[in-house]
């Protein structure tokens, strides 16, 4: 990189004799590490007419051309002239080469400002204290350097300085003066300089013998990363406590936990039932072990007593009787949400009650071959059950008045569970009390959506039709009568 010598007018003290030419070499440091230097040079008239008969013949292209911004020259009215040179440097290790562009190339064994940067960091590994940045500037300042340092070709070709700088050396004054300052981020600290307020100050007179040492520095502490650095902590200190209460948990419900409770146990059950449930699935031969039949449709007639008989009954002893009303009362009576006393007072009948009760129930028909069927059923030991949308007590009278109870193995009636057909849960209720499996179950119904929720649970089904009653179209097994059932079976 070519040289460039900026202290152009600070060979005046130097080379002017009884002048005054101050010189301010301004250091200002960023806390990135970069940062400029700013020469500037006040030089009193007596300086300027020793140098040249006019200051415009001074020429700066190979500042520019270095990468220096440069500030005049300006001359006031006295005749005064003042200058500045400005370069940034980006890094610490940069500003050295800077201040070396003072001297000229081919002169290397003369350092003029010889000052180091030095940025380091330092930051704590568990970061309880706060990070710090360092910063320090140290070198040396020769106020009294050879003139021939500072000759160079800016000068223009007709002012030959060369043989003069001994002679004007020795007139030169004492009133003229080289200084630095140097700007740190943060609050500044010096052993050899001064402080303005802004800045760390050395100056000396131009010609001095002694060298200037040159100190400053300065700590800059960011509290970020001590905040970031003591998240990070707590966080860690949680996630570890997390994970062991969680192992603490896992540990003492692993010690509580009986014998047959724990994870294993009840993979190996699961697994055990998993292969249970693979075998009940495979097809197999479907054993006969109960007989389930509807109460209204097969044993007894109307299929549909409330439209068949217990809203005729009521209208009949109360015309003005609402026939919507009846139904949804008869809905909450057979599941049992209301008694039979509460249904009869809220059609308005309470008093005539136990009356028009006998007098419904009286009404009802059995199906034709009915006994003789249910007492083969028991000779050959098949079990049957009933099952209705009934409340309990209509049940168990409609029974009695049959003559049912030994005949039939099982009465199950919505009202006792609080479900009514066609939902499941009378079948399940039948299941349970006559400890068979639902697929080795048949299911008898003239009502088809009765028999499509069976079939659902894996029952065998039959539509049940008596006597010379029309038919529908049903994928149900078809029974035309007892007569016809028994006959499937070879009796």
């Amino acid at each position: 990189m070519r040289r460039v010598r900026v202290l152009l007018l600070g060979m005046l003290i130097l080379l002017a004799s009884a002048c005054r030419v101050d010189t301010t070499i301004d250091i200002h440091v960023e806390p990135d590490g970069s940062g400029t230097v700013t020469v500037t040079v006040v030089a009193d008239p007596a300086a300027v007419a020793a140098l040249a008969d006019d200051p415009a013949e001074l020429v700066f292209d190979d500042l520019t051309d270095a990468g220096w911004t440069i500030e005049g020259p300006t001359v006031d009215g006295s005749g005064a002239m003042d200058f500045s040179a400005t370069k940034r440097f980006e890094n610490a290790e940069d500003l050295q080469g800077v201040l070396s562009e003072f001297i000229r190339e081919d002169r290397d064994d003369i350092t003029f400002v010889d000052i180091v940067l030095e940025k380091t960091h330092a930051f704590d590994r568990i970061g309880l204290a706060p990070a710090k940045t360092h910063y320090e500037v140290t070198g040396t300042l020769d106020p009294n350097p050879s003139p021939d340092a500072f000759v160079d070709s800016f000068l223009p070709d007709d002012l030959d300085l060369s043989n003069r700088g001994a002679e004007l050396a020795e007139e030169r004054g004492d009133d003229s003066t080289i200084s630095v300052r140097v700007r740190l981020p943060g609050t500044e600290s010096t052993e050899t300089g001064e402080e303005d307020g802004e800045a760390v100050v050395w100056q000396a007179t131009f010609g001095a013998d002694e060298l200037v040492v040159i100190d400053a520095s300065s700590t800059v502490e960011d509290i970020l990363p001590r905040v970031w650095a003591l998240v990070a902590l707590l966080a860690g200190l949680f996630l570890i406590g997390l994970l062991l209460s969680r192992l603490g948990v896992f540990a003492m419900a692993k010690i509580r936990t009986p014998k047959g409770r724990r994870r294993r146990d009840v993979r190996r059950r699961q697994h055990r039932a998993e292969t249970r449930a693979e075998e009940a699935n495979r097809p197999r031969r479907r054993m006969l072990r109960l007989l389930v039949v509807d109460v209204h449709g097969v044993l007894v007639r109307p299929t549909d007593p409330v439209e068949g008989l217990l809203i005729p009954l009521i209208t009949g002893e109360q015309p003005d009787a609402d026939a919507a009303q009846v139904r949804e009362l008869h809905r909450k009576l057979i599941l049992g949400r209301i008694s039979v006393e509460e249904f009869w007072a809220d059609v308005g009948l309470g008093p005539v009650a136990e009356e028009l009760e006998t007098r419904y129930l009286s009404s009802f028909r059995l199906v034709p071959g009915l006994h003789p069927f249910l007492d083969r059923m028991r000779s050959s030991r098949l079990p049957v059950a009933a099952i209705g949308n009934q409340p309990r007590a209509w049940g168990d009278r409609l029974r009695r008045m049959a003559a049912l109870d030994d005949a039939v193995a099982s009465w199950m009636v919505s009202g006792e569970i609080g479900s009514a057909l066609p939902e499941p849960a009378l079948f399940e209720a039948t299941r349970r009390r006559m400890s068979v499996d639902l697929f080795d179950c048949f299911y008898l119904s003239n009502v088809p959506e009765h028999l499509d929720a069976a079939k659902e649970l894996g029952m065998a089904t039959g539509l049940f039709v008596a006597g010379n009653e029309p038919a529908p179209e049903t994928e149900h097994t078809l029974v035309r009568g007892f007569e016809d059932l028994l006959r499937s079976r070879g009796s």
